[in-house]
């Protein structure tokens, strides 16, 4: 007879179970298949060093203008080091509101001359102070309507989401993005994996404008040697190539389970304008400005959440 309080041995053992981190660069780069080796970003510092790092490397031949050429942000230097420089940039800009960033002449050439030093690129802070304004002051075409980065009044730069993932299969989460994002045009595959523990993002910035709520990224990638190279298609050919499609779902749909726990009458079609991605070298082309736009389907959101939905649905760290 067993006694009172002793505790019961198990008939069977228990099968572990792994448990793990993942990030978006894991999920587009099949990094994922090597859980053990594959560290998670612990700030969106990182994060973004580890994104540039995949999305191209670093440029070993680096063509300067002849003469008085003046430099363009088409001979900035490519790779890790400087895709999160110009993050960097940024960062600071929307901390300091980017209307400040743009009017504030001698506090913004200051932080980036500070910036520049650091690197020993001196020579570069005029051009960069120069593509700065340019930036935050040129109408962006976004969602059907242009918008100037210096207008935007609430944002959230650097917001950091994650949501407890048991056992969603790659392959299903990738077919859903494949088929419900750019007209289902071929791209990289996902390989087959399970998520099994916890999805963490970081979102270059968040932003409100007449009532509805974008995800914004910056991109560094070189498409050309002038603004003229970044078309719209050259850009689409680069967010299908990168499977940034997939990174900015992702972040339509933190954003999204984000809303639904703040906004008492949300509604996915009123409240969600879309994901802008901002190559940043292009914005001088006077047709696109650099800037790839897209609004995931409420289906497309609504099936991936019901994928999740197995799992505790999570809020989003801010």
């Amino acid at each position: 007879e067993q006694k009172l309080n002793q505790a019961r041995e198990l008939a069977a053992p228990v099968a572990g179970e792994s448990w793990w981190v993942a990030s978006y660069s894991a999920l587009k780069t099949g990094e994922i298949n090597d859980t053990h080796s594959m560290q998670e970003p612990e700030n969106a510092r990182q994060s973004t060093a580890d994104e540039e790092a995949r999305a191209e490397g670093t440029l070993s031949s680096q063509s300067l203008p002849v003469g008085n050429q003046q430099l363009t942000m088409h001979q900035f230097p490519r790779g890790p080091k400087p895709g999160t420089f110009l993050h960097s940039l940024l960062e600071w800009a929307a901390a300091e509101s980017f209307a400040t960033a743009l009017t504030a002449d001698e506090a913004r050439r200051d932080y980036i001359a500070r910036c520049c030093s650091r690197h020993s690129w001196d020579k570069w802070i005029q051009p960069l102070d120069n593509w700065i304004k340019v930036l935050l002051d040129t109408p962006l075409p976004i969602a059907g309507q242009t918008v100037r980065l210096a207008d935007i009044g609430s944002c959230l730069p650097e917001m950091e989401f994650w949501f407890e993932s048991r056992s969603v299969n790659t392959i299903a989460l990738d077919s859903l993005v494949h088929a419900q994002t750019l007209d289902a045009k071929p791209r990289p595959q996902l390989l087959n994996n399970l998520l099994n523990g916890m999805l963490k993002g970081f979102i270059d910035l968040v932003f409100e404008y007449n009532g509805q709520y974008f995800v914004a990224d910056w991109k560094s990638n070189w498409l050309g040697d002038n603004a003229a190279a970044y078309t719209r298609e050259a850009m689409c050919d680069a967010v299908l190539h990168k499977r940034y499609e997939l990174q900015y779902t992702l972040y339509i749909l933190a954003l999204h389970r984000h809303l639904q726990d703040r906004l008492h009458d949300y509604d996915y079609d009123k409240h969600i304008g879309g994901a802008v991605y901002v190559f940043l070298r292009g914005i001088e082309n006077t047709e696109t400005r650099g800037v790839h736009f897209e609004k995931p389907s409420r289906y497309l959101i609504e099936k991936l959440d019901a994928l999740f939905a197995n799992t505790v649905k999570t809020g989003v760290a801010v």
